[in-house]
């Protein structure tokens, strides 16, 4: 039997019908309970709303005007580094002009390591020294060199020259830049999800098993009809939420009476 999930969007209430729980997705895997947390189902509605909150069409995912902004915003996040506090970051950066001329790291280096205002909070951005280090001399060689555009994922290759650029932070740069679904950026957030899903297992290993994991996880959003860039930004905002909710030792079936608290307030019927 299929399911119907209800939203309350603003004032307004919105529907929509999912196939039954037991049918399949993909191969050994089924769409699940729309209201059972993290499965193909509960993704495939968390797009749906998220979208509809959009006023039907995914945020424009840019932070930056050029590349070379787009690049010194991804590479400034990363592992144990906030959104919040990577993006304060990038906009000191950029409103000193330290991202469209010739700077040393130093310089960089120096605008990273005074207190920047997040939350209200003054905080210290983390890994100063190495991420001015990456970010001088990956802007230098964005000066210098042309990067092929002819495919999406061509243009990540090419991305990979930069110095502290991996392939997440490359996916990272691709999706933002190109507007680009043919790659995923795959954080722990993302691993995690897939690894409850089953698209992903324990033995999965980044970055060696990067393009076999991505590729799986395009054919997931794929078989929901979802985009990938949109997939992938819902999966980090909403695993993310659940684990400051959590803390470090996560209680996946806790948590999820307060992820429905707030905007995306959804039942199933």
């Amino acid at each position: 039997m299929a399911q119907i999930t209800v939203a309350l969007v603003g004032d307004r209430i919105i529907r929509r019908t999912l196939p039954d729980p037991e049918e399949e997705l993909m191969p050994g895997l089924a769409w699940g309970l729309a209201d059972a947390l993290f499965t193909p189902a509960f993704w495939a509605t968390q797009v749906w709303i998220f979208r509809e909150q959009c006023s039907g069409s995914g945020p424009s995912l840019r932070s930056g005007e050029s590349l070379a902004e787009e690049v010194a915003a991804c590479l400034l996040g990363g592992y144990g580094i906030r959104g919040e506090l990577s993006h304060a970051a990038f906009l000191r950066l950029r409103e000193r002009g330290l991202l469209e001329r010739e700077v040393d790291e130093y310089e960089i280096e120096r605008a990273l390591r005074e207190p920047l205002r997040v939350d209200e909070r003054w905080v210290k951005y983390r890994f100063p020294k190495i991420k001015a280090k990456f970010l001088a001399a990956s802007l230098s060689l964005l000066r210098k060199k042309d990067f092929k555009r002819e495919s999406d994922r061509v243009f990540r290759d090419e991305l990979l020259i930069l110095p502290g650029i991996g392939m997440k932070t490359a996916s990272w740069i691709t999706r933002n830049w190109m507007q680009s679904d043919q790659v995923a950026i795959l954080d722990i957030h993302v691993r995690r999800a897939g690894q409850i899903l089953g698209i992903f297992n324990e033995y999965d290993c980044l970055p060696r098993d990067y393009l076999s994991m991505e590729e799986r996880f395009l054919r997931f959003a794929s078989s929901l009809g979802e985009p990938p860039s949109l997939l992938d930004l819902v999966i980090w905002m909403q695993m993310r939420r659940v684990t400051s909710i959590a803390g470090q030792h996560i209680d996946y079936h806790r948590a999820s009476r307060k992820m429905y608290q707030g905007a995306m307030d959804m039942h199933h019927i």
